[in-house]
Parts: C-alpha cells; structure tokens; sequence
C-alpha cells in the first residue's frame, strides 16, 4: 500500500518514490541480512523511543 497511505496496496507507492512499499521493506532488511519482520521490529522500536513518539500521545501509538 505505499504502507504509508492505507490503501491497501503494499507494492504500489502510486508514482511517488517517497512513499514506503514492501519491497522498501525487502531491501532495507536484505542490506542488514533481516527478514522483513525483524525489520519492521527495529523501526517500530526505533520509533516508539524517539523523540517523535514520546511527544505523540497516546492518540500517534502504532503497531506495525
């Protein structure tokens, strides 16, 4: 879904590189030898302690 946006739709960042897909997923986690899950752990953790999430409230909690 350009995971950003919801659309529902994982591989397609609708002609916007700036938007995140799967395959972002894929390569950021081959380039570190993880699989997608444990990539998407180490930014859900890397967001949760950042300054950002701290100052979000509980209105900004994800779960990835």
């Amino acid at each position: 879904m350009c995971l950003n946006c919801g659309c529902g739709k994982p591989d397609d960042d609708h002609g916007n590189e700036a938007n995140i897909t799967m395959d972002d997923l894929r390569k950021a986690g081959e380039a570190n030898g993880q699989d997608v899950d444990q990539t998407v752990a180490n930014i859900e953790k890397a967001y949760h302690s950042s300054t950002d999430a701290q100052g979000a409230g509980t209105g900004h909690q994800h779960s990835f």
